[in-house]
């Protein structure tokens, strides 16, 4: 799965749509290193879409919201992690 700044998607989106699309395999977007999206190729893949935003919604989130105690940034890093480690990835 292949990583791009969000810098990259700004100053080049066709073409990152572009290689995401011709690699057939979803990619992730960074902010700050942060992971901000996943943006998965649907050239003839139909439901991967729906698949993905449910896997994100109920296995990552695991459906619940954070507390009022938690900040955004707290519960972005615990996402990030393990996002980063469900789909296979090194992440500092």
């Amino acid at each position: 799965m292949r990583i791009y700044k969000m810098r990259d998607l700004n100053q080049r989106t066709a073409e990152v749509i572009q290689e995401i699309n011709e690699s057939g395999k979803p990619a992730i977007i960074t902010r700050h290193g942060r992971f901000v999206a996943l943006i998965s190729p649907l050239l003839n893949k139909g439901l991967e879409g729906e698949l993905i935003a449910r896997y994100l919604e109920q296995e990552l989130v695991g459906g619940r919201k954070p507390e009022l105690s938690e900040s955004r940034d707290d519960v972005g890093d615990q996402l990030t992690e393990d996002l980063a480690r469900r789909l296979g990835i090194d992440w500092p």
